[in-house]
């Protein structure tokens, strides 16, 4: 089962949470997109008196400055410049490829000032994939359907500068096409299924299959292979990218 308290103590997560937090500008209104829980909202209440709060669902959250909302990040309802700083993370690498140039559209209308951006660094997506039980379609691990590098944000943001850029923590999930075919043959049993994220088609819970002592063996080489790469480079690879924009 996915276990949120504990990926937020990992060494990773705190380096990660700590390095957007110093990279934030102080202000007077943000905007946070994807903010789940309002763990790092509260943090961010440091930094601003007054933050919305923006999630599909509205964030369960009632304390002063704090104001949840239901939202869309490729459809905000909000005027321009109605923010000091826009603060995404965590969130683009979930959006459908054909809307993400409209969701990055829409951070820099409604920012008067910064975007400070959040997502992992060239991950190889073919990494951890699961197939969903009830409607049998390929996961990307943790629904990740986009892939990100520095020139890959740049080009989304055509209408702000760079202020500051930084690669972040260490320890990539990595792989190899032969580890991938014998993965895709045998049902992918080993893929990242206590995640939180349900199947990116049919959105319901994604459940491990069950293999036998035949596909156990295929899997058992394609699991050493994995492991060796990870130990020769795979751990030593930044697992996030995040920019601090300024609008032009």
């Amino acid at each position: 089962m996915f276990d949120l308290a504990r990926q937020r103590s990992s060494t990773n997560e705190q380096l990660r949470i700590a390095d957007l937090m110093q990279l934030t500008p102080q202000g007077e209104r943000l905007l946070e997109i994807g903010a789940r829980d309002c763990y790092i909202t509260r943090k961010l209440t440091s930094l601003y008196p007054h933050i919305t709060a923006l999630d599909l669902t509205q964030p369960e959250i009632d304390e002063p400055g704090i104001t949840p909302v239901q939202g869309d990040v490729t459809a905000l309802d909000f005027a321009d410049n109605t923010f000091d700083t826009v603060f995404c993370t965590e969130v683009l690498e979930h959006i459908p490829p054909q809307k993400l140039a409209q969701a990055c559209h829409e951070i820099e209308r409604v920012t008067s000032h910064y975007a400070v951006i959040g997502v992992p660094y060239r991950q190889d997506l073919r990494a951890n994939r699961t197939r969903c039980a009830h409607c049998g379609t390929v996961n990307p691990t943790t629904g990740h359907l986009n892939r990100f590098d520095r020139k890959t944000l740049l080009t989304l943001f055509p209408n702000m500068e760079v202020c500051k850029i930084r690669v972040v923590g260490k320890g990539q999930a990595v792989t190899n096409p032969l580890s991938v075919w014998i993965y895709r043959m045998c049902g992918y049993p080993y893929g990242s299924y206590d995640q939180e994220e349900g199947c990116i088609h049919c959105g319901e819970k994604l459940i491990r299959p069950s293999i036998n002592r035949i596909q156990w063996t295929a899997c058992f080489i394609a699991r050493a292979l994995n492991q060796i790469q990870y130990k020769l480079y795979g751990i030593r690879k930044p697992i996030w990218i995040h920019i601090l924009f300024k609008k032009k």
